[in-house]
């Protein structure tokens, strides 16, 4: 059915996510990206506009990568093989890494739970319990009331299907990313990846100088993008093998 009345109810949704300028948080991964089995934990920090820096963490020691973008640039550094990415952007990095082709400004929308950057409704209609909004650029957030507060707790963009859950004044902490695209002979989605933050905190002053990668050690070698992909910082270790 139509719904006249989803500006407001859209706003309302949104209204935690649009004000978050910086984001500092924990990201627990854990699921398929790309099809390939990923689990780790990464330390992010977030700014509009378009800065981003990720810290793999490891089990000991120090961390396995390190992500840092600004606009129209970024560099991965991969500290134990002591390789470098450079002039190639963050996007093709985040894909890369995690199967989920998203550029810093979209990734912190979609973990702060906007689902895009500056979502603009612009139709709605319900679905029983659930209000689908269009937003301009062509995703569509879906709505619903918890506890006597409307949230936004799905949505799809660019070949994407987003789910959000255990929400704090509206910002998620659990967030489910599908992908459109099918494993080879399979109806499985090729990523499906569960992303659970915590230590998070919101619109903290965070310097410049966390999103350059300025110096780094003297015996660094370049890699490619396929290289990266070949190493998978992020893929999870082959499970251990049942005893016969």
């Amino acid at each position: 059915m139509p719904f006249p009345d989803y500006a407001p109810l859209f706003e309302a949704a949104v209204s935690e996510c649009r004000d978050v300028r910086t984001l500092e948080t924990l990201i627990r991964l854990r699921g398929r990206g790309g099809g390939v089995r990923l689990s780790g934990r990464v330390r992010a920090a977030m700014a509009a506009p378009g800065l981003l820096r990720l810290e793999g963490l490891a089990p000991f020691g120090a961390p396995g990568f390190y992500l840092a973008a600004r606009p129209g640039e970024a560099t991965l550094w991969l500290t134990r093989e002591a390789r470098v990415l450079r002039d190639v952007p963050a996007a093709d990095i985040l894909e890369s890494l995690t199967g989920v082709p998203l550029g810093p400004e979209d990734l912190r929308a979609v973990l702060t739970g906007c689902l895009v950057p500056d979502p603009r409704p612009t139709a709605g209609r319900s679905y029983g319990e659930v209000i689908a909004v269009d937003l301009m650029g062509g995703a569509i957030a879906y709505l619903r009331h918890i506890e006597g507060e409307v949230h936004l707790v799905a949505g799809t963009r660019d070949g994407l299907s987003i789910e959000y859950g255990e929400f704090r004044r509206r910002i998620p902490r659990r967030v489910r990313v599908l992908s459109d695209e099918t494993l080879p002979g399979s109806s499985e989605p090729l990523t499906d990846l569960t992303v659970a933050l915590s230590q998070v905190n919101m619109n903290v002053d965070i310097p410049d100088a966390a999103f350059v990668l300025d110096t780094l050690p003297a015996d660094v070698v370049p890699m490619t993008l396929d290289a990266l992909r070949r190493i998978g910082p992020l893929e999870a270790p082959p499970e251990p093998s049942s005893p016969k």
